[in-house]
Parts: structure tokens; C-alpha cells; sequence
């Protein structure tokens, strides 16, 4: 059995590195023009297709693996997995969907080809998903993008399972792949066109794979997959280097505590840089020829950029400290900012930035005392560095967002099925330990419902309730973008205006500003003198409309112009703007020069 579950994490790696190769060759082809072509679009849906069966056979094959207890568990999960699969078949809402992972790839069909889109910086990021995601986009099915995304998820919880059952039973395997597909914020990720789970998959690959060449170190096998999951972790989304660094400092820190090995580690070292390196250097080159920086927008003062322009906007936090920033922003005393760590757990809140936009579970480090007795002790404290160190650079180098720090889950899982292994057998009323165990998947189920009842598919499934009548529920601003694709003419371009840069359904030529704020716009009214000059600066943009989210335009305004630039404001909106439509407190307004 233990070889079976090796060999199950090896298939599962290779799985997701096909994925990962298939998605590189259709960015190739994108880049050469040919987004759409029929060759490599059936090549990524039939790699897709491959992945999706491998799947559901080993879920299958787990069932017929295990005893009434684990099948009761695989249960749990299979409703998880239908109940997944039901909230991404309906039209995408969500915040990143809008802006980033479906708006970028449509605009790439539209354009057919792989182009620069320097009003949206993060459109220089890696995309490997979002390769995965775009031909779909060109034939219109754009709920699958969704299901590729957890796919990811899924198959994640299955090298969960591989890596328990191998250590210990089938029962934990699915104990683990449980508590991480049940996680609220993998919940929420599961039916969502994001890319947090593509890095949460091969950080988690990377980081299995070593940990299984660290017992069999002559096993070069072992050592490709660990650097070619790394190397794919780092092209799904920026902080994967912070895996790939891990895995490196991982690698290095295993050879160290082998020092007869020589020139072997040598040779161990020189593997791992390659193999990680190429799934990466193809994003590395792109953004070189395009800006000057391989990194872009990333470490500007290492690399200047010449290209990836349309900027930030004024107001935005540079080179400023997380916990300044939140103190700042949110008023956090130091002890608040000081146990962040212990925050994250116990107070996500989804759609709160504040909270972490996301939501974590107590379970993942109630228990973690436990894991640190019995068998593999130097294995779990691997397990346990490489979360700590993860979730420190992600606290430092960024916002923090549950999502960003994700990968932190799966080797806190493992933690946790090893702590709730040895609490059973040392605990005379087992009882107790499974009343807890029910109670936060209690807790689990509550949010996945919570997850449903906010969606409110049913209607739309069952043919109730049309496309458009779904999204202008979903949507405040839909209404606009449903009338500014049915009366506007094709050659019109739209000035989205804290609409937070959601231009997903828009079928017209659009601008928007680089940041949160209208910089560009801030920027023609305080340096105009007459109405006309920012007529002018709005002209020179090929800018034909406005859509505004009236409230906050005014609100913006009002706090960062004077009462002359006021009183200039007010003045070209009497002599340029027109309302064309007005919903939900986003307006049209026509713009003539």
C-alpha cells in the first residue's frame, strides 16, 4: 500500500505538470497569433479532460481503499465536489474574474493573439492558468474556467490523501483531503475563475516531492518534479517565487545535513535550478522584450522599466511597511498587527480587506502541539518551516490576503491529521476528539452553505432565470454594461470610473486608470485651466464615454480638488458630459470635445 500511494503522488505531479506544460505551449501560440487556433485549443481541452478523469477515478478508487469511517468522510467530500460544481456553473461575478483572470484572456480572443495591455499593470503577472482558461473564453463557455480552477483544488486534496495514506491510513488521507477542500476559503476558491489553488497545487507538489527525494536521494525523478512544480508555482501567480525560494532554500537545507554526498549534491543543485528555471524564464522573456524588466511590475528600482505604462494613482501606499499600512488604513494597535498570525485564523472575513478578504479555520492550528510526537519528526518540522516561512514572506512583501498566503494549508493539514492520529492514540474518550472534528466541519458546511444561499443558482440552472436577468442581480453595474453593449457604437470607448476596473462584460473599447483612483483624470483637472484642457487630456485618450460610479466620483472630488478646480469640474461637466443612462448609481455620460 505504501508504494501505491507513492506512486499515486508521482502520477498526481505529473498530472499537474502536464497541465502546466500544455498551458506554456498555448501561451507560445498565443504569442505567435494564434489565441483561438483549433490545434492547441483541443490539445489544452483534451489535457484538461485527461486531468478531470484522472481525478475522478482515484476518488473512486479511495472509496473501494478504505473502511465505513473513511467512506463516510469520501461522502462528505463527494457533496463538497458536486456542490462545487453546481456554484460554477453560473455566470461569473466575482471581483478577479472581472478584472483580471477572465478580462485579460477575453481581450486576448479578442485581439487574437497575446498582446500588452499596459492600462492594467497586473496584466504583465505569469498567466499560466489563465492560458488554460482563455480558448473556453473563445468559444463562449465561460463557467469552465471555473471547473479547471478546481480542479486544481481537488487534485490538491488528492496528494493530500496520497501523502496521509501513505504515512499513516486511508482513513487520514481522506481526513486530510477533507479538511483542506472544506477550508472556507478553498470553499469559496472552488467555484471561483481565480489561479490561488493553481499555486496552492504545485507549492504543494514542489514541497511533497522533496520531501519523498529526501528518502530516496538517488531518485532523480523526485528531484524534476519537486523543481518543475516550483518553477510552475512561480509562473500561476508572483508570490509562487515565494515557493520556489522555499523549495531552494528546502533543497539546500537537505543537502546540507548530507555533506558526504559532494559532488552529488552539486549535480542535485544543478537539476533543481534548470528545471525550475524553464517552466519560468518564458514569462521572464515577455516581460523583458515588453518593459525592460523581467519582473514588471515587480522590483522597478532593481530593473527600470521602459514600457507597461498607464501607472498607478495618486494615494496609493508606496514603500510602505504591512504594518504601518495597517495602521493606517485600519487604526490596528501593535498587538493587533503583532498577532496577525493568530488572527488569520480565527477572524477572515470574506470581501473585508481589513479581515484578510478570506476565511481560514481554528482547526488547521488548535491541534498543531500534538503533531510533534511519534514517528518523522524532522519531516513535520519541514512541514511546519516551510508554512511558517511562507506565510512571513507573504506577511512582508504584500497585502495580506487569505488567498495570497494559501499554500500555507495544505502542509498545516498534514500537521493536523498526524496531531489528530496521535491524540487518538493517546485519548481514552475518542468520543471527544470526534465531537471536535464534527463540530468544525459543522462549521465548514455552514459557510458552504452560506456560499449557496448567496449565490442562488437554482433558478438559473434550472432555466428560470436568464443570463442577463442573473447578473443584474449579481451585479449592480451590469445594467450599464448591458446598454452600453447594445447602444453604443463599435467605435466607442468608455472611461470606467470607480467601477474597480470590473470590464469583464463590456463588449466596447475601454480605459481605465492603473490603480484604484482616477489618476488620469485627477491629473487633467488640476493641471487645466479651462475646461477645455481636460476635455483635451480625456480626447487625446480616444476616450467617447464615461461610466461613473456617481457616489464615489463625487466623494473623490470633493476631497482632493480645490473650490476653483471645483468650480472648473462642475463647468465641463455642463459643457462635455451628457447622461445617456443611469442604474443602480452607475451613470453613461456621452463626452464630446
Amino acid at each position: 500500500m505504501e508504494e501505491r500511494f507513492s506512486v499515486l503522488l508521482f502520477r498526481i505531479s505529473i498530472a499537474g505538470i502536464s497541465l502546466g506544460v500544455v498551458a506554456t505551449l498555448y501561451f507560445f501560440a498565443g504569442l505567435a497569433g494564434h489565441v483561438g487556433g483549433l490545434p492547441i485549443s483541443v490539445t489544452v481541452a483534451a489535457a484538461l479532460a485527461g486531468a478531470a478523469f484522472f481525478f475522478l477515478y482515484e476518488f473512486y478508487q479511495s472509496f473501494r481503499e478504505t473502511n465505513w469511517l473513511g467512506r463516510l468522510i469520501w461522502l462528505a467530500i463527494f457533496l463538497i465536489l458536486i456542490s462545487e460544481v453546481l456554484l460554477s456553473m453560473v455566470p461569473p461575478t466575482a471581483r478577479d474574474e472581472l478584472t483580471h483572470h477572465l478580462a485579460i484572456p477575453r481581450l486576448y480572443v479578442k485581439a487574437g493573439r497575446i498582446v500588452e495591455f499596459p492600462i492594467a499593470p497586473y496584466s504583465y503577472y505569469p498567466m499560466l492558468l489563465d492560458m488554460l482558461y482563455t480558448p473556453w473564453l473563445y468559444w463562449g463557455y465561460d463557467s469552465v474556467p471555473k471547473l479547471i480552477h478546481g480542479l486544481f483544488g481537488f487534485l490538491t486534496g488528492l496528494s493530500l490523501y496520497a501523502y496521509l495514506s501513505r504515512r499513516m491510513n486511508t482513513v487520514y488521507g481522506l481526513l486530510g483531503f477533507f479538511f483542506f477542500i472544506s477550508v472556507p476559503a478553498v470553499l469559496r476558491l472552488n467555484h471561483l475563475a481565480y489561479v490561488d489553488l493553481g499555486t496552492t497545487f504545485y507549492a504543494t507538489a514542489a514541497l511533497f516531492c522533496l520531501l519523498r527525494w529526501r528518502e530516496e536521494k538517488d531518485s532523480l525523478s523526485w528531484l524534476v518534479l519537486a523543481a518543475a512544480s516550483a518553477g510552475f508555482t512561480a509562473s500561476t501567480k508572483p508570490n509562487g517565487l515565494v515557493a520556489l525560494l522555499l523549495s531552494s532554500f528546502l533543497l539546500v537545507f537537505m543537502l546540507a545535513r548530507d555533506p558526504l554526498r559532494g559532488a552529488k549534491s552539486i549535480l542535485a543543485l544543478t537539476f533543481f535550478g534548470v528545471a525550475a528555471a524553464l517552466p519560468f524564464l518564458p514569462w521572464l522573456a515577455k516581460n523583458w522584450w515588453q518593459t525592460s524588466n523581467p519582473f514588471f511590475p515587480l522590483l522597478g528600482n532593481v530593473f527600470p522599466a521602459t514600457g507597461g505604462g498607464g501607472g498607478g494613482s495618486p494615494g496609493t501606499f508606496v514603500n510602505i511597511g504591512i504594518f504601518a499600512r495597517r495602521e493606517l488604513l485600519y487604526g490596528e494597535s501593535w498587538w493587533e498587527i503583532a498577532a496577525l498570525p493568530l488572527r488569520v485564523f480565527f477572524f477572515g472575513r470574506d470581501d473585508d480587506p481589513r479581515y484578510f478578504d478570506g476565511v481560514l479555520s481554528p482547526i488547521l492550528i488548535l491541534l498543531l502541539p500534538f503533531a510533534f510526537k511519534g514517528k518523522w519528526i524532522e519531516e513535520k518540522k519541514l512541514l511546519l518551516s516551510f508554512a511558517l516561512l511562507y506565510f512571513l514572506y507573504a506577511l512582508f512583501l504584500a497585502d495580506l490576503r487569505i488567498r495570497y498566503i494559501l499554500p500555507i494549508v495544505p502542509p498545516l493539514v498534514v500537521l493536523f491529521a498526524y496531531a489528530v492520529f496521535n491524540i487518538y492514540l493517546s485519548i481514552k474518550q475518542p468520543a471527544y476528539l470526534f465531537a471536535c472534528l464534527i463540530f468544525f466541519a459543522g462549521l465548514h458546511a455552514l459557510y458552504l452553505w452560506r456560499q449557496i444561499s448567496d449565490a442562488a443558482p437554482f433558478g438559473y440552472l434550472t432555466g428560470q432565470e436568464s443570463r442577463d436577468a442573473y447578473l443584474e442581480r449579481a451585479l449592480p453595474d451590469y445594467a450599464v454594461f448591458e446598454y452600453i453593449n447594445r447602444s453604443l457604437p463599435p467605435t466607442g470607448k468608455i472611461y470606467l470610473l470607480f467601477v474597480g476596473r470590473r470590464a469583464y462584460y463590456c463588449d466596447r473599447d475601454y480605459f481605465h486608470d492603473g490603480g484604484e483612483l482616477p489618476g488620469l483624470l485627477l491629473s487633467a483637472i488640476q493641471t487645466a485651466k479651462e475646461p477645455g484642457q481636460i476635455a483635451n487630456a480625456l480626447k487625446a485618450k480616444g476616450i467617447t464615454h464615461l461610466m461613473i460610479r456617481e457616489d464615489l466620483l463625487a466623494r473623490f472630488l470633493r476631497h482632493n480638488l480645490n473650490a476653483s478646480q471645483g468650480t472648473l469640474w462642475n463647468t465641463f461637466v455642463s459643457q462635455h458630459l451628457q447622461l445617456h443612462f443611469r442604474d443602480r448609481g452607475y451613470a453613461l455620460y456621452d463626452f464630446h470635445a
